[in-house]
């Protein structure tokens, strides 16, 4: 049967260090409009946290989805307690183990199910209300297409996330959808700068998944889940991942340079940008995905950030 949940699964479940790749587009859409020419009103500001609710509830509905897929599969029977080093780092020769999964850890899996029930009905009432101010129904058939990415990504009997689609669709959702959407809600349309700057935000989220699919790459192979990590082998799934770090910060400076926007507040602000995807490729590079996960998914708020400062400091 399994235990209830407790506060304390709500917060592990929601998984608050994934959250960052959910709030960055967002803010990169609304800097994108904002820059189109798009008025800071009330309206715009309504909108625009209204619209990162809709991205905050469907990144933690699908959190808890994926716990209560992988969890009654038994994918995430092997998670236990970072197995480490002293220094924090993973042996170089041991599987890298992540913290155990609320079903794994015993909670009743319909209770993880009903929590990410609940997180989905927040985002669908906040993309109501979205439809409702801009008149753009036709956002529900993207709602739809969100809520059904998040569930199918290993929920179903045929789970994209275990046969090398997941990263696709992470950077679809996580970048171009999610900043996308959010310039269209605002402004009324998708620009070329848009679509750039969410796929700076998408490769980041790509490669917070990579970390995620390196951390977990010998039990992913045991258990059949097949990810570009298991396909290419740790020591090119992370040249990869940094790989991916880099384009994402070469295309986000790339804009600076487009938009005319170098002013010195906005290069600081690249410079930090750039001295976090080298801390973050710095952890990959040392197997240290417990460091890494962090700093990549503040990897994908500084993109919006440089985003951000050009719109107020150019």
């Amino acid at each position: 049967m399994g235990r209830t949940m407790t506060y304390a699964d709500w917060i592990h479940g929601a998984r608050p260090k994934t959250l960052p790749l959910a709030v960055a587009p967002v803010i990169t859409g609304a800097v994108v409009a904002g820059v189109s020419g798009t008025p800071y009103t009330l309206r715009f500001l309504v909108l625009t946290l209204l619209c990162m609710g809709v991205a905050l509830f469907l990144q933690i509905a699908a959190n808890f989805a994926n716990d209560y897929s992988d969890g009654i599969r038994g994918t995430d029977e092997h998670r236990d307690a970072a197995d480490t080093m002293n220094n924090g780092q993973t042996a170089a020769n041991t599987p890298t183990h992540a913290p155990a999964r609320l079903v794994a850890s015993g909670v009743a899996p319909h209770a993880v199910l009903q929590a990410a029930g609940v997180n989905a009905a927040l985002a669908s009432l906040s993309g109501l209300a979205v439809c409702a101010l801009t008149g753009y129904w036709w956002f529900l058939a993207v709602g739809v297409a969100s809520l059904l990415a998040g569930w199918f990504y290993v929920g179903g009997q045929h789970p994209y996330g275990y046969h090398y689609l997941g990263e696709v669709f992470v950077f679809v959702f996580f970048g171009l959808v999610a900043t996308c959407g959010t310039t269209i809600a605002l402004s009324g349309c998708a620009t070329i700068g848009a679509l750039c700057a969410g796929s700076a935000n998408g490769l980041v989220a790509v490669v917070v998944l990579c970390v995620n699919n390196l951390r977990d790459i010998e039990s992913d192979a045991k258990y059949g889940k097949h990810t570009w990590m298991t396909a290419l082998g740790r020591t090119w799934g992370t040249v990869l991942a940094d790989v991916l770090l880099v384009c994402a910060s070469v295309l986000t400076i790339g804009m600076v340079v487009a938009w005319r926007a170098a002013s010195t507040g906005v290069i600081a602000v690249c410079v930090l940008m750039g001295a976090v995807q080298v801390a973050a490729c710095d952890a990959l590079t040392r197997a240290d995905y417990r460091r890494a996960l962090p700093l990549c998914t503040l990897g994908s708020l500084s993109v919006s950030v440089v985003f951000a400062a050009m719109a107020v400091l150019a």
